[in-house]
């Protein structure tokens, strides 16, 4: 099985998605920029009801995530997945409709955002390197 490479990617999106050519002219060859394109694309197939078209951007999307290098493989989880919302009305079927590779691979990027952003338990807002220390009571007895 041949690995998906970056310069794989737009002649396999323009062949699926025609439309999508000049979204990808004006990205430059920035992997990342294109990907952000596709991830655009497929939102607004997804926005406008167009399911049948965000299934297939989603289709493809494995297709590549599925046999991708390195560094494609990273861009579509960093530039295409971490895009894609399923809040709203049209939420829940258009989850249905993604591969359960794809689910699996936005569910760890998802967990590693929470985790990411929650504060860490015991540290001050203020200066998160300054550990809360709680106040010691006096002692009792005799001093030196």
């Amino acid at each position: 099985m041949t690995a998906y490479a970056h310069h794989d990617l737009v002649p396999a999106l323009v062949a699926e998605f025609p439309d999508l050519r000049s979204d990808l002219e004006d990205s430059e060859g920035v992997l990342q920029r294109e990907l952000g394109a596709f991830a655009a694309f497929t939102q607004a197939a997804k926005g406008r009801g167009d399911l049948s078209t965000y299934e297939r951007c989603l289709k493809l999307a494995d297709r590549l995530f599925a046999q991708a290098d390195a560094e494609l493989g990273a861009a579509i989880r960093g530039s295409y997945l971490e895009h894609l919302e399923f809040e709203g009305s049209r939420g829940p079927a258009a989850w249905r409709l993604v591969p359960p590779r794809l689910q699996g691979a936005w569910n760890q990027l998802a967990a590693e955002n929470r985790r990411l952003m929650a504060l860490p338990q015991g540290r001050s807002r203020e200066n998160p390197r300054r550990a809360v220390r709680k106040k010691r009571p006096p002692r009792r007895g005799r001093r030196r």
